[in-house]
């Protein structure tokens, strides 16, 4: 992950319900895959100290988590607070089916916006070495491991808003993956789908590459749609 998105995640949080959007803050980049299952959270007064809170705030987050599954605490030598994936594909499916129609098509136009526009500004702002890094997450495909495809079809897309160099855009596009992100995904078990998206990846870094913003927009707005069309699909199918 970009240092940028990792950056804004643990920007401080400000003086508002501090305990609650530290909470929020970390249990979406957790979802959105920002912050990978194993890895060591910061200690709590590291944490206080990134997030600009009290201790004891981030204590009572880190407690928050642990009570939704989120974050695992262990003691002794090599101890901390470590992520734990969120959600097992059968959950997702079952957030899917849970959805109405109306509701998967809302999401589905904010989580649209902010991405479309997002790459629409990466490609104004992004130099050619944060290019060649995106370059790194593209998956080649002969690869059929489902799991790697869903992080790093998520990657990309939190590393080209980290590219907006926006900290408040950053962790809306955290936000929107953490929300609607892992249903889009749903589809990403099927060869076919997985090579529609990795020409649309491709077409996104190079759009990017070449500072083409209508293009960079096109690629996404593709992509979306495409993922749209075959979770409604999936969706009526698990809603019978």
């Amino acid at each position: 992950m970009t240092s940028r998105a990792r950056a804004a995640i643990f920007a401080p949080i400000g003086d508002e319900g501090r305990a609650a959007r530290v909470e929020n803050r970390l249990a979406e980049a957790i979802r959105s895959g920002v912050l990978a299952h194993g890895e060591r959270l910061p200690s709590e007064p590291e944490l206080a100290q990134m997030l600009g809170v009290a201790t004891v705030t981030a204590r009572e987050a880190l407690v928050a988590l642990r009570a939704k599954g989120l974050v695992v605490t262990t003691r002794g030598r090599g101890g901390g607070s470590f992520v734990r994936a969120p959600e097992s594909g059968d959950l997702v499916e079952h957030r899917l089916a849970a959805m109405s129609r109306v509701e998967l098509r809302d999401r589905a136009t904010v989580y649209l916006v902010v991405l479309t526009g997002c790459a629409e500004i990466a490609a104004e702002r992004t130099d050619p070495d944060e290019v060649e890094d995106l370059r790194d997450l593209l998956i080649p495909l002969n690869v059929s491991d489902v799991a790697r495809w869903r992080s790093a079809d998520s990657e990309l897309y939190l590393s080209v808003a980290a590219l907006t160099q926006s900290a408040r855009m950053t962790r809306e596009v955290v936000r929107q993956e953490a929300d609607f992100g892992a249903l889009l995904r749903i589809p990403l078990n099927e060869p076919g789908f997985r090579e529609a998206t990795a020409t649309r990846h491709q077409e996104l870094v190079e759009a990017l590459a070449a500072g083409d913003a209508v293009r960079a927009r096109e690629s996404v707005r593709e992509h979306v749609a495409h993922s749209l069309e075959r979770l409604a699909e999936i969706h009526e199918a698990v809603r019978r």
